[in-house]
């Protein structure tokens, strides 16, 4: 009797040690993402729906770039592939790069480090240099369909990305410098959109005609680029740079870069066709108002006039001095070494570079990085010769973005606003720059 009595009984046991062990396998520690929300425990199958384990990213891009209704068409798109990662946008308020690198270095120090951050070229030497990035090599070879056909990315564009011959993220954006026009002023002058090849003796000849004074109303020719990015594209066009090749000095005090800056303090004060730059001026503001006929940027002035329903806008390459070059700036969306869900976070990644993406946020402010997105959104740009964007992807060439930018900016920066302000020749700045900045690469 004892005996059948227990026989149940061990039965009974043997179940209950099975659902213990059920649960305790399906069980996931909390830990604190440092934005107020909890996440999943780490698994090397973060993010796949088969397992039932999840994934919470959190994301760093600003609003700038894309906004809340556009992220949430895209997240929305993300999901139908990967229902189980879940992605949390950071949006950190800058005032420019270097600020916002500097406040994405705060996060990481005070342990509240995101999962994918929005970095631009300026920064991915920085991040990759301090170890902080993780390299995303090994998560391609695994999972290649994620990329969306990383072949179409434009390979000069995404070389920056690529750091010791590691890959750090897939681009996603990019913008140039050219030479935006108002038409209607161009047309006031009798002025037809210059050709490709136009020179420097071209350029200033167009803006001494562009250049009037009716009735008390001043219009220049041209405003002055007065930052890194902008001047740096006049300096290649002139066979200068700010930086050597492998950016360990600086070539300021090269007679070709002082050239340049010597030619921009001779527009506002020989030639008079360029207003002096100040801290507020918004160059694009005052070529729609007919205050200025040129001036140089890239697609980002395309929000500003869509927004102003203005169309009165040609564009043309920089005009050749010694040779000419289109400078690119670009940007991805990097990987922290950090991120507990790392295969989720590659993802992500290759998600937010991919044709959906560029299709929903690259519409007027930056150009597309894939051939294929290029050749559908470009043309739909409201602007004579709008095809200056895509054909100079092929001869572009990168900014000069060591890890030490946000200095080297700073000090570029404030020399050229010397000169432009007339308290410098362009020769003493340019060589007290070249001193300044050498200082700061042997760091």
């Amino acid at each position: 009797m004892k005996k059948l009595l227990l026989f149940p009984l061990l039965i009974m046991m043997i179940i209950a040690m099975l659902a213990a062990c059920s649960s305790s396998g399906t069980t996931t520690n909390q830990t604190n993402d440092g934005t107020g929300g909890d996440n999943t425990a780490d698994s090397e199958a973060a993010g796949n729906s088969t397992t039932g384990e999840k994934a919470e990213l959190t994301l760093v891009w600003g609003k700038g770039d894309a906004s809340d209704a556009q992220l949430k068409v895209i997240l929305a798109e993300f999901n139908k592939l990967y229902p189980d990662i879940k992605v949390k946008r950071i949006e950190v308020v800058n005032k420019g790069w270097a600020d916002y690198f500097n406040k994405i270095q705060t996060m990481i120090a005070g342990g509240n480090p995101p999962d994918v951050i929005r970095v631009a070229i300026e920064g991915i030497q920085m991040f990759a240099r301090q170890d902080l990035l993780l390299p995303l090599d090994p998560y391609m070879e695994v999972d290649p369909e994620a990329l969306d056909d990383y072949d179409d990315l434009h390979p000069k564009l995404q070389a920056p990305f690529v750091v010791d011959g590691k890959t750090y993220g897939f681009v996603w954006d990019w913008n140039n410098i050219v030479m935006h026009f108002n038409t209607d002023l161009l047309k006031e002058a009798g002025l037809p959109l210059p050709g490709k090849d136009w020179t420097r003796d071209d350029f200033l000849e167009y803006a001494q005609k562009l250049t009037t004074d009716k009735n008390g109303r001043k219009v220049y020719g041209f405003a002055i680029p007065n930052f890194y990015f902008g001047a740096s594209a006049w300096l290649y066009n002139n066979d200068a740079s700010i930086l050597n090749e492998d950016m360990t000095a600086s070539r300021l005090d090269d007679p070709n870069a002082i050239e340049i800056m010597q030619f921009f303090q001779d527009l506002i004060y020989k030639y008079k066709v360029a207003p002096v730059p100040g801290p507020k001026t918004d160059a694009t503001q005052m070529l729609m108002s007919g205050q200025v006929a040129m001036y140089a940027a890239g697609k980002w002035p395309f929000a500003s006039y869509d927004k102003n329903k203005f169309t009165s806008i040609g564009l043309q390459l920089l005009p050749t001095f010694k040779t000419n070059k289109v400078i690119f700036g670009s940007g991805a969306f990097p990987v922290l070494k950090s991120s507990k869900y790392p295969e989720a976070a590659y993802k992500l990644s290759a998600f937010l570079s991919g044709k959906f993406s560029q299709k929903t946020t690259l519409a007027n402010t930056s150009i597309p990085t894939r051939i294929s997105v290029m050749k559908e959104v470009l043309p739909t740009t409201q602007a004579e010769n709008w095809q200056v964007f895509e054909e100079s992807a092929d001869i572009a060439q990168a900014v000069e973005a060591p890890m030490q930018y946000a200095e080297i900016e700073g000090v570029f920066n404030r020399y050229m606003s010397e000169i432009l302000a007339n308290q410098s020749d362009a020769a003493t700045a340019m060589k007290k720059a070249k001193a300044e900045i050498d200082v700061i690469l042997k760091k």
